[in-house]
This record gives C-alpha cells, structure tokens and sequence, in this order.
C-alpha cells in the first residue's frame, strides 16, 4: 500500500492508469501550494524525515523531543509547518547527506579557501543550497552514503544528524557574474 505524501495516510489501491499520490482534494492542494512556496526539492519533502527545532534541537509539532536516530519521531514536511518552537529541519540518512561548511560566507560571497575546493568538488551534485543560521555558513544537500567526517570548520554528515533549515537559498555567482 502507498501512502499520501502530503499527511501519510494510506492510499486505496489504484482505480485508474495512474496511482494516487494524495489521499483527498485537500492533501492534494496542500501539495500545490507547497510546491508553489517552499525551495526545498521535492525528495526532499516528500521524505518522512523532518522534525520541528528548538534553536538547532530537534522536537516534534507537539514539543516532546524528536530522535535523528528514532524514526517514529520523524514527521511529513507538513506536519512540521506549524506546532512547537521555531523552525524546522531535516533528519539525515537514507542517501541524504549534507555539507555543513561554517564561517565560509561574507556578503553571500565564498570567502574560505577551503570552502571553495569543497564546494567545487561538488559541482552540480547537490540537491539543495542554502544559506545556515549564522547567515555566514552554507548547509549544501546532496545524495550520497559515504562515511560522516568532521575538520574545524567544514562538516559532512550522511545519517543520524539533524540539521536545522532555513529556507534562503544561495546559489554560487558564475564567473560571469
């Protein structure tokens, strides 16, 4: 049985050619919407791995506290929209993985050296850039499994980690630029 992205309820069996994604009209146009207002891509949210922040901890809608390593806690990118705290953020694992390089920006520009060599290394892998709380690091989504490290100022976490989102996209100038 599939599920509804939008709430996570289960879908009847299919009826026509195409199966259902959304459980009703509502589930539906709250999809929309969400597809019309958010930066975050869509495996993103359609992944049952968000949890409302307290600062950078993560708690569920109702305020009790959320695990990056216990997925009953975990919610629908919907279900994080509003409840407790301030803010909401993404849980880890399953091939998402992130860069979390701090102290790299200065007027959206990339000032750390080392920063720079991590990020064109990447190149066009990512899944998603944004701009992290202290609006002088970058958080930089991508798929990939490989092994969590960590150096002074540059992170990189591939399962059982929480990172709080903020949503303001940064997208590096071109040389043209």
């Amino acid at each position: 049985m599939s599920q509804c992205l939008i709430c996570g309820n289960t879908l009847p069996p299919a009826t026509r050619a195409m199966t259902p994604r959304y459980c009703s009209g509502a589930c539906r146009q709250k999809a929309y919407r969400q597809r019309h207002k958010t930066p975050f891509p869509l495996a993103m949210r359609q992944a049952r791995r968000w949890a409302r922040s307290d600062g950078k901890r993560p708690i569920q809608p109702d305020g009790t506290p959320a695990s990056s390593t216990d997925p009953g806690t975990w919610h629908t990118f919907a279900n994080v929209q509003t409840g407790a705290g301030d803010g909401y953020g993404f849980m880890l694992g399953d091939g998402f993985a992130c860069w979390d390089l701090d102290h790299c920006l200065h007027d959206g520009q990339i000032t750390n050296p080392l920063a720079r060599q991590v990020i064109d290394r990447i190149g066009e892998q990512w899944t998603y850039q944004e701009i992290s709380i202290s609006g002088q690091g970058l958080h930089i989504f991508v798929h990939s499994t490989s092994p969590s490290y960590k150096t002074k100022n540059i992170e990189y976490y591939s399962h059982s980690r929480y990172i709080k989102t903020t949503g303001n996209t940064w997208q590096q100038a071109t040389a043209a630029e």
